[in-house]
């Protein structure tokens, strides 16, 4: 029964963490000093009652070449940042209820900053019963300008000054029919609103709603690994009138792995066929095509020695788009990391490249746009004590695009970090 336990819950993780791979890489400011949440030190939590209370203060120091990751007006600046994670949780039985609040504030040396706080609010929990039953309820929150990635995931959009809030929720169900065999139904919703004047530049966004549904098969491969078959849709759908050519439905035919491949190999990855229907463009716009074809999302990691591992991030997917007359772009994907313990210090290193491609030619320069990605980052850092530590970043992010939307950024990062 331990053991189903344990698989059980490992599925009910596979939703979240399909639904996680679902919105991309992370754009950009790509290490956890830009991603809005304070990365875990590993300390034990505080008891507070029936809570378990992990507590965490960073304050980092950015320096970016190109601040507004513009193409031609390239200004460097200092931002400071000050982030406090407030995590709880609280176990019962074999179930656990979270919430975590992060607040943010970043200061800028050269501007005023017409935004300065972030706030990120997540309140959810797993329970599991004893007839095999897990369901996943979670709720989040974000209000901000800076986590454009929770926006555009594929990483059209760069951060412009404006402020959104983004609701998502999500419940998500497994049971298991016997030792071997279940099923899955998952259902998700977020709501996207912007706040302040609507930008016609090419790196402004819109209002939208996106709902996915999605239920199959489970099969337990093996005592550590687990495949799920599942049948997906989701629906996309701009508020404004303006903006219905991005409105689209979307089928996908999946096959997911999660867990244990070997020792020293582990998986978390989901493949499989994917059509997406335009219905309000594809007859208006000349040489319009919808998306159909492979998506992937996921990784597949290396435990290798001395305390160091290997991962590899894919991805293949349509993104909703806010250029011209293109409703979408599909991102095509890898990213490599490296990470190494030694003692009280620890590094990492990352490369990725993707490329994002058009399929309706741009309506004044009249050529088809293509979006080549190429980040680059290394950083190393320093345990002072248990519960603090330092450490420092380099990242090169650089869009190769047509003249008005390339840009290069040259990132150095200081982070000081207090938690556990």
């Amino acid at each position: 029964m331990k053991s189903k336990t344990i698989v059980i819950f490992g599925l009910g993780c596979i939703v979240g963490a399909s639904l996680a791979a679902a919105q991309g890489f992370q754009t950009a400011s790509s290490l956890p000093s830009a991603s809005g949440l304070v990365s875990s030190s590993g300390n034990q939590p505080i008891a507070v009652g029936p809570f378990l209370f992990s507590p965490a203060l960073q304050l980092t120091w950015e320096n970016h070449s190109n601040f507004w990751r513009s193409s031609i007006d390239q200004v460097g600046d200092n931002i400071y940042v000050a982030r406090l994670r407030l995590l709880f949780e609280m176990p019962i039985r074999e179930s656990v209820i979270r919430f975590s609040y992060t607040p943010q504030y970043r200061k800028s040396q050269k501007r005023v900053l017409e935004n300065n706080w972030d706030h990120f609010l997540r309140i959810g929990g797993d329970f599991e019963f004893s007839n095999g039953l897990i369901v996943g309820a979670n709720y989040s929150f974000i209000d901000g300008a800076v986590s454009t990635q929770e926006v555009d995931p594929g990483g059209e959009l760069v951060f412009n000054g404006r402020r959104f809030s983004k609701h998502a929720i999500g419940l998500n169900t497994s049971y298991w029919l016997n030792s071997r065999d279940g099923v899955t139904l998952n259902f998700n919703t977020l709501l996207v609103d912007w706040r302040g004047e609507t930008d016609t530049d090419v790196q402004s966004w819109f209002d939208y709603t996106q709902t996915t549904v999605r239920g199959g098969w489970l099969h337990q491969l093996t005592p550590t690994l687990v495949m799920d078959v599942s049948l997906g849709y989701r629906g996309y759908d701009p508020d404004s009138h303006a903006d219905q050519i991005r409105k689209h439905t979307a089928t996908a035919l999946t096959v997911g792995f999660r867990g244990q491949v070997t020792g020293v190999l582990s998986t978390e990855l989901r493949v499989g066929y994917g059509k997406t229907d335009y219905s309000e463009v594809a007859s208006e716009t000349p040489g319009f095509e919808d998306f159909s074809g492979m998506v992937i999302n996921g990784n597949v990691s290396w435990a290798l020695g001395h305390g160091s591992s290997l991962r590899l991030d894919l991805l293949r997917q349509p993104f909703a788009s806010n250029y011209g007359l293109n409703s979408y772009y599909t991102a095509t994907g890898g990213r490599l990391l490296y990470d190494l313990e030694l003692g009280r210090s620890f590094g990492q290193v990352r490369a990725r490249l993707q490329t994002n491609d058009y399929n309706v030619p741009d309506e004044y320069l009249g050529l088809k746009r293509s979006d080549d990605l190429k980040i680059f980052g290394a950083g190393w850092g320093f345990r002072i004590t248990d519960k603090l530590a330092v450490r420092a970043s380099y990242v090169y992010e650089d869009r190769d695009s047509l003249d008005p939307y390339a840009y290069l950024n040259k990132m150095w990062l200081v982070d000081l970090i207090f938690g556990y």
